[in-house]
């Protein structure tokens, strides 16, 4: 027993270990931001249910979070690559904090869109910039680990904001959410600022260690690496209907609230906690990472068939096990590959382009989602998400290495 506990005590200290002081400082920021997500998990139920918008015009509104993202990551990473990764963070952190608080205030349509559309612009372009960061301070080869670093500092921040943000909005009101998120988004924009002084010029821009040259082909220009971006797309398609049309199917359907699905999102990051970063250690040094992938998109689409049973919350915590586990496997070496396969002076244009395919779902994920269910019904939208994911599969298995 105690020999045991001793092996995996060291499987943990080697996971953890060996990340520069940037890559935590970054880890840190991550936290802090994700400790108030708490409007973007319950928006879509926020606009049907509080604000009474139809399903269709709820997905519309959420929607418009894509849309931003898709215009914000795009320009994120193009400035990364010219002015460094740091302006764009700080920027991104400080504006989407005050969008975020201003979104409860508006109620019509248009003002909602404007708003819901700004927090994205703003608010995703924080991804490629840090994404695009873990290059600057990692080689490529160890990238997986500390992309998993990061998204367990996503995990470890969100581990209670959902659940304390279902259980907020049902005592509370929705108004506390939006104060939350936007002042948490805020605090880790000034906390960036304050540890990002002592860092200096090290790595600032990819052009410096490239020798100021732009060699490689452009993302849009590269074969391999746009199929690399439409298997992003048709698993990211699913895997974004769990911060969309899940919820709603929960509550609808199946009739738990808020404080049901909040506390599965915090059971989701306490799983991510626990598993993700050795695991992801342990397949790095067994060289599996393709393995990890496709066993991640396979337990992905298993987890929405499970919604074509009779109505059970254990059914609801096994396929939210089965979508996290998938996402454990497959999101860390998938966000690693784009530094992978980018010239290092277009690390953040491939970065880019690599959040825009997820932005296009956040598009995409609840406008053709939700009125996918109101023409055709929830059943045959599980076997639809099952069948993308099986086709991300099999794109990943026959993609070159």
């Amino acid at each position: 027993m105690r020999t045991a506990l001793v092996r995996v005590i060291r499987v943990y200290r080697f996971a953890y270990a060996g990340h520069p002081r940037e890559i935590w400082a970054l880890a840190v920021l991550t936290v802090i931001n994700r400790m108030g997500t708490m409007v973007l998990p319950f928006l879509t139920i926020y606009l049907s249910t509080v604000l009474g918008y139809s399903l269709s015009d709820a997905g519309l509104l959420a929607g418009a979070f894509g849309f931003g993202a898709l215009g914000g990551v795009y320009l994120a990473g193009r400035l990364s690559d010219r002015f460094g990764t740091s302006p764009v963070i700080l920027g991104s952190l400080l504006a989407s904090g005050v969008f975020f608080i201003s979104l409860q205030y508006a109620e019509g349509f248009y003002g909602l869109f404007a708003l819901i559309f700004c927090a994205g612009l703003f608010g995703e372009a924080y991804r490629p910039a840090v994404m695009t960061s873990v290059g600057s301070y990692v080689p490529p080869a160890q990238a997986g680990r500390s992309m998993a670093l990061l998204r367990l500092a996503v995990s470890l921040g969100m581990s209670a904001a959902p659940a304390i943000g279902g259980f907020v909005a049902v005592a509370l009101g929705y108004a506390w959410l939006f104060w939350i998120d936007g002042l948490t988004c805020i605090a880790a924009g000034l906390y960036f600022w304050a540890v990002s002084r002592r860092w200096g010029r090290r790595a600032s821009k990819p052009e410096e260690e490239a020798g100021g040259t732009t060699n490689g082909l452009a993302p849009q220009r590269d074969p391999n690496y746009l199929r690399f971006l439409l298997a992003t797309f048709l698993m990211g398609f699913g895997f974004i209907q769990w911060f969309q049309s899940v919820p709603v199917f929960i509550k609808t359907e199946w009739g738990f609230d808020e404080r049901y699905i909040g506390t599965l999102m915090a059971c989701s990051s306490l799983l991510i906690i626990l598993v993700e970063l050795p695991a992801i250690h342990a397949i790095e040094q067994a060289g599996r990472m393709r393995a990890s992938i496709l066993a991640g998109l396979a337990l992905g689409g298993l987890s929405f068939l499970l919604f074509l049973l009779p109505k059970a919350l254990v059914l609801c915590f096994l396929a939210m096990a089965l979508w996290t586990l998938g996402g454990v496997f497959f999101l860390p070496f998938n966000n690693g590959l784009p530094l992978k396969m980018a010239p290092a002076a277009r690390r953040g244009e491939y970065m880019a382009w690599y959040w825009m395919t997820w932005s296009l779902n956040g598009i995409l994920g609840p406008v053709l989602g939700l009125a996918f269910v109101e023409q055709w019904g929830w059943g045959l939208f599980w076997v639809g998400l099952a069948g993308l994911a099986g086709a991300s599969w099999w794109m990943n298995w026959g993609r070159d290495s």
